[in-house]
């Protein structure tokens, strides 16, 4: 297989899955599965496909930690400014400097957890619970930030041979950005009163009694 397929491949699928989810939030992309959809269901499923393409980005990032660890990597370019080499393979940088976990993994964490709350906010709407955790999801993401500064400046300035820029880390950085500018978004809309346009919660007695009169 070619080697640049390999190395670049998987990192434009995953700033697909950034600039879809992006695209279905924001209105600009949408499909005939979803055109019933309320704008806010489709800011939340927009959400949720940012936050799984985080998660496959920082799985990624994750093997190459473990290749770089133990040998060369054909998971990302070794050479040059843009690489993955010099920055996933620094031993004094590649983990966390408090927990000591790789960046990769503590990423796919912070990715699997908002995703949780954004999944379950999107199945259940109504419930009473749906709105407030959007606020959970939004303070789990502030910590995001002087991470992803703290790694910007460890490319730029403190690696061996800096600078250099890692395409997965940073595709892993714009994803976690797209995902507070959406929680940010999302956390507004709710504010003003735009939770959900579907219409009024109902009970299972409610749902049950239209259920039966259609059969009829």
């Amino acid at each position: 297989m070619n080697p640049t397929l390999v190395e670049y491949g998987p990192l434009a699928i995953f700033v697909g899955f950034t600039l879809a989810g992006l695209a279905i939030s924001m209105g600009r992309f949408t499909i005939p599965q979803i055109s019933d959809y309320s704008s806010m269901k489709k800011r939340l499923l927009g959400l949720l496909i940012v936050e799984m393409g985080g998660l496959l980005t920082s799985a990624w990032t994750l093997m190459i930690h473990y290749q770089l660890a133990t040998g060369p990597s054909n998971l990302c370019a070794a050479e040059g400014i843009v690489q993955c080499g010099s920055v996933i393979g620094d031993l004094n940088y590649s983990t966390d400097p408090i927990l000591g976990a790789p960046w990769g993994l503590i990423g796919m964490i912070a990715f699997a957890l908002l995703g949780w709350f954004t999944l379950s906010m999107f199945l259940d709407m109504k419930s009473d619970w749906s709105q407030k955790y959007v606020d959970y999801a939004w303070w789990i993401s502030l910590p995001s930030i002087p991470g992803i500064l703290w790694l910007v400046f460890v490319e730029l300035v403190l690696v061996e041979g800096a600078p250099h820029i890692c395409p997965y880390c940073t595709a892993v950085h714009v994803a976690l950005i797209a995902t507070m500018y959406l929680l940010y978004t999302i956390r507004k809309e709710r504010d003003m009163g735009n939770w959900d346009t579907t219409g009024p919660k109902r009970s299972k007695a409610e749902l049950l009694a239209e259920a039966r009169s259609k059969k009829k």
